[in-house]
């Protein structure tokens, strides 16, 4: 077998990773032309067929599929050696692409971005915001920001803070509809809640060592806790919202607390990165700009 092209195997591992060849030649910045030439030196290098392709699409071959793995691996290898590099910098440099939810972002990640910026002007800071989970590997995130568990036992996890979410609601609400006095009477109250799906939730509020679950109807059903509080602020309804989401509309009375010796659910925000080797410079002090931030908030 004739003396292998490391860049081929990588051009490849981008293939399988994004899908096409188009879409590898637009993440490398390679011309399409150059991508289908890689990958065709490297099937006659190995005499096989490792992209199944026509005029509308392609797909990996079975043996592709397993090839794809070891050149993943291969370039995961090459990205850690380059971080150790990076490592030995006095001053971090290039670009650091982060993926967050849109409330994690605004509040937490925006103002940890500006003091980063500030220390390390040479990285360019990529943050993209989405109440969906994205998968790090296949839409090149260098670093995530979470809350709850990590579904992937391949990323590498930091536990950043953990917090209690209260319940909040617009004083012209309260005066309208009562003031609830224990967790059961939420059920005669419009309930704005986190999340998808059906008609019905359960919110589970603890005092000390007394445990409540209230089924409550989803008034209304949102995927996005700014637009939850915006909604509560208006006077929509109650809803359970962080603390340092509501930190202004509290100083100016737009909200208030509720149920205020009770707490809900207990939520976990964690930094994520795909990295066997650990955390880079870079990605290690963005984490502490964050937790900077949150020391702050709480």
């Amino acid at each position: 077998m004739e003396q292998r092209d490391l860049n081929d195997l990588a051009t490849f591992a981008a293939i399988a990773q994004f899908g096409s060849i188009t879409g590898a030649a637009e993440r490398l910045g390679l011309p399409k032309s150059n991508v289908s030439r890689r990958l065709a030196r490297l099937e006659a290098r190995l005499g096989v067929q490792l992209l199944e392709r026509n005029t509308r699409s392609s797909r990996l071959t079975s043996i592709g599929t397993c090839y794809a793995d070891f050149c993943r691996m291969m370039v995961e290898e090459a990205d850690a050696a380059d971080a150790l590099v990076d490592q030995s910098l006095s001053e971090p440099a290039g670009e650091l692409r982060i993926s967050a939810s849109v409330l994690i972002g605004q509040q937490i990640i925006a103002p940890a971005i500006a003091a980063y910026s500030k220390a390390y002007p040479k990285v360019r800071v990529v943050l993209e915001l989405s109440n969906a989970r994205t998968s790090l590997i296949e839409d090149g995130f260098d670093l995530a920001f979470r809350i709850g568990d990590n579904q992937d036992s391949s990323m590498m996890v930091q536990t950043i803070t953990a917090y209690h979410l209260n319940l909040y609601a617009n004083p012209a609400y309260l005066a309208d509809h009562g003031v609830p006095r224990a967790p059961e009477e939420l059920m005669d109250h419009r309930c704005l809640v986190m999340g998808v799906g059906s008609t019905q939730s359960q919110w589970t509020f603890q005092r000390g060592e007394e445990t409540v679950e209230v089924p409550v109807e989803r008034s209304v059903v949102i995927n996005d806790f700014m637009t939850l509080r915006n909604l509560a602020v208006e006077g929509g309804g109650v809803t359970l919202l962080p603390e340092y989401a509501v930190r202004a509309e509290l100083k100016t009375g737009s909200l208030t607390r509720v149920l205020g010796d009770w707490t809900s659910f207990h939520a976990v925000l964690s930094a994520v990165y795909p990295s066997r080797r650990g955390a880079s410079i870079k990605q290690r002090a963005f984490i502490e700009c964050v937790r900077e931030v949150v020391e702050g908030v709480n």
